[in-house]
Protein backbone atom coordinates (compact mmCIF):
# COMPACT_ATOMS: atom_id res chain seq x y z
CA UNK A 1 0.00 0.00 0.00
CA UNK A 2 1.46 3.27 -1.06
CA UNK A 3 1.22 6.36 0.98
CA UNK A 4 -1.77 7.83 -0.65
CA UNK A 5 -3.85 4.27 0.18
CA UNK A 6 -2.44 4.52 3.61
CA UNK A 7 -3.96 7.93 4.06
CA UNK A 8 -7.26 7.20 2.54
CA UNK A 9 -7.93 3.84 4.73
CA UNK A 10 -6.92 5.96 7.67
CA UNK A 11 -8.64 8.56 7.26
CA UNK A 12 -12.37 7.07 6.23
CA UNK A 13 -11.27 4.59 9.61
CA UNK A 14 -10.76 7.95 11.17
CA UNK A 15 -14.31 9.12 9.85
CA UNK A 16 -15.91 5.95 10.71
CA UNK A 17 -14.81 6.40 14.67
CA UNK A 18 -16.55 9.87 14.30
CA UNK A 19 -19.57 8.67 13.07
CA UNK A 20 -19.36 5.89 16.12
CA UNK A 21 -18.13 8.01 18.79
CA UNK A 22 -21.59 10.51 19.79
CA UNK A 23 -23.25 6.91 20.57
CA UNK A 24 -20.37 6.09 23.18
CA UNK A 25 -20.11 9.30 24.69
CA UNK A 26 -23.89 9.14 25.16
CA UNK A 27 -23.24 6.97 28.05
CA UNK A 28 -22.42 9.94 30.72
CA UNK A 29 -19.46 7.11 32.46
CA UNK A 30 -17.75 7.32 29.21
CA UNK A 31 -18.42 11.01 28.22
CA UNK A 32 -16.84 11.47 32.23
CA UNK A 33 -13.65 9.99 31.41
CA UNK A 34 -11.91 13.24 29.16
CA UNK A 35 -15.44 14.95 28.34
CA UNK A 36 -16.01 13.86 24.98
CA UNK A 37 -11.58 14.89 23.56
CA UNK A 38 -10.47 11.16 22.45
CA UNK A 39 -8.05 10.47 19.69
CA UNK A 40 -7.31 7.91 17.17
CA UNK A 41 -3.82 7.46 16.05
CA UNK A 42 -3.68 4.80 12.93
CA UNK A 43 -0.04 3.12 11.63
CA UNK A 44 1.35 1.15 9.08
CA UNK A 45 4.13 -1.48 9.28
CA UNK A 46 6.54 1.66 7.32
CA UNK A 47 5.57 3.32 10.74
CA UNK A 48 3.81 6.59 8.82
CA UNK A 49 0.97 7.57 11.10
CA UNK A 50 -2.85 9.68 10.77
CA UNK A 51 -4.01 10.91 14.39
CA UNK A 52 -7.66 12.11 14.29
CA UNK A 53 -8.67 14.12 17.59
CA UNK A 54 -12.06 14.32 18.63
CA UNK A 55 -13.32 17.36 20.76
CA UNK A 56 -13.22 20.83 21.59
CA UNK A 57 -10.43 21.24 24.43
CA UNK A 58 -6.85 21.31 23.13
CA UNK A 59 -5.43 20.79 26.74
CA UNK A 60 -7.19 17.40 26.59
CA UNK A 61 -6.66 16.72 23.58
CA UNK A 62 -2.97 16.71 24.01
CA UNK A 63 -3.11 14.73 26.87
CA UNK A 64 -4.89 12.14 25.24
CA UNK A 65 -3.20 11.80 22.01
CA UNK A 66 -0.24 11.21 24.18
CA UNK A 67 -2.11 8.45 25.24
CA UNK A 68 -3.12 6.99 21.92
CA UNK A 69 0.47 6.92 20.39
CA UNK A 70 1.72 5.56 23.39
CA UNK A 71 -0.63 2.55 22.34
CA UNK A 72 0.59 2.83 19.10
CA UNK A 73 3.64 2.44 18.89
CA UNK A 74 3.91 -0.23 21.24
CA UNK A 75 2.02 -2.07 19.46
CA UNK A 76 3.65 -1.14 16.27
CA UNK A 77 6.61 -2.41 18.09
CA UNK A 78 5.69 -5.55 20.14
CA UNK A 79 3.16 -6.80 17.43
CA UNK A 80 0.59 -7.28 20.41
CA UNK A 81 -2.18 -5.42 21.61
CA UNK A 82 -2.14 -3.31 24.29
CA UNK A 83 -2.74 -5.12 27.71
CA UNK A 84 -2.07 -8.35 25.69
CA UNK A 85 1.47 -7.54 25.64
CA UNK A 86 1.90 -6.72 29.11
CA UNK A 87 0.77 -10.21 29.95
CA UNK A 88 2.52 -11.94 27.96
CA UNK A 89 5.82 -10.30 29.33
CA UNK A 90 4.34 -11.14 32.67
CA UNK A 91 3.98 -14.34 32.09
CA UNK A 92 7.58 -14.98 30.67
CA UNK A 93 5.87 -16.13 27.41
CA UNK A 94 7.74 -12.88 25.49
CA UNK A 95 11.13 -10.69 26.73
CA UNK A 96 10.31 -7.54 26.96
CA UNK A 97 14.02 -6.28 26.61
CA UNK A 98 14.25 -7.34 22.60
CA UNK A 99 11.41 -4.87 22.14
CA UNK A 100 13.25 -1.61 23.82
CA UNK A 101 10.29 -1.09 25.86
CA UNK A 102 11.18 -1.38 29.38
CA UNK A 103 8.41 -2.29 32.21
CA UNK A 104 8.22 1.57 33.16
CA UNK A 105 6.81 2.44 29.86
CA UNK A 106 4.64 -0.01 29.07
CA UNK A 107 1.06 1.51 28.95
CA UNK A 108 -0.72 -1.50 30.02
CA UNK A 109 -3.98 0.14 29.17
CA UNK A 110 -6.67 -1.56 26.36
CA UNK A 111 -7.38 1.11 23.05
CA UNK A 112 -4.31 -0.16 20.89
CA UNK A 113 -4.82 -3.14 18.73
CA UNK A 114 -2.58 -5.47 16.04
CA UNK A 115 -4.97 -5.23 12.89
CA UNK A 116 -4.38 -5.61 9.08
CA UNK A 117 -6.01 -4.19 6.05
CA UNK A 118 -8.35 -6.23 3.54
CA UNK A 119 -5.37 -7.03 1.68
CA UNK A 120 -3.35 -8.40 4.18
CA UNK A 121 -0.89 -5.59 5.45
CA UNK A 122 -0.19 -4.44 8.84
CA UNK A 123 -1.94 -2.03 10.38
CA UNK A 124 -1.91 -0.81 14.02
CA UNK A 125 -4.84 1.37 15.22
CA UNK A 126 -5.05 2.83 18.83
CA UNK A 127 -8.08 4.60 20.63
CA UNK A 128 -8.17 6.53 23.24
CA UNK A 129 -10.71 8.93 25.79
CA UNK A 130 -13.06 6.68 26.80
CA UNK A 131 -12.62 3.62 29.23
CA UNK A 132 -10.43 0.98 27.47
CA UNK A 133 -13.23 -1.52 26.80
CA UNK A 134 -15.00 0.94 24.93
CA UNK A 135 -11.57 2.10 23.33
CA UNK A 136 -11.43 -1.49 21.60
CA UNK A 137 -14.65 -0.79 20.75
CA UNK A 138 -15.04 1.63 18.49
CA UNK A 139 -12.35 0.38 17.06
CA UNK A 140 -13.81 -3.18 16.57
CA UNK A 141 -16.79 -1.48 15.66
CA UNK A 142 -15.05 0.67 12.16
CA UNK A 143 -13.61 -2.60 11.44
CA UNK A 144 -17.07 -4.35 11.06
CA UNK A 145 -18.59 -1.31 9.71
CA UNK A 146 -16.14 -0.95 6.95
CA UNK A 147 -14.97 -4.33 6.21
CA UNK A 148 -11.18 -2.62 4.63
CA UNK A 149 -9.35 -3.41 8.01
CA UNK A 150 -9.96 -6.32 10.57
CA UNK A 151 -8.35 -6.63 13.87
CA UNK A 152 -6.01 -9.38 14.38
CA UNK A 153 -7.17 -10.85 17.42
CA UNK A 154 -4.17 -12.63 19.81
Amino acid sequence: MNILEFQSLANSIADEVGRLLPGVLAVPEEMQIANGNCVLCVMNAAGDSIVRMYGSNPVRQRQIAQVATKKALQVWRTGYATGAYEKRVYNDEVNAEEFGIPHPEFIGWLGGLEAKTASGERLIVAFSGVRGEQDQGILRAAATNLKTFSIVEQ
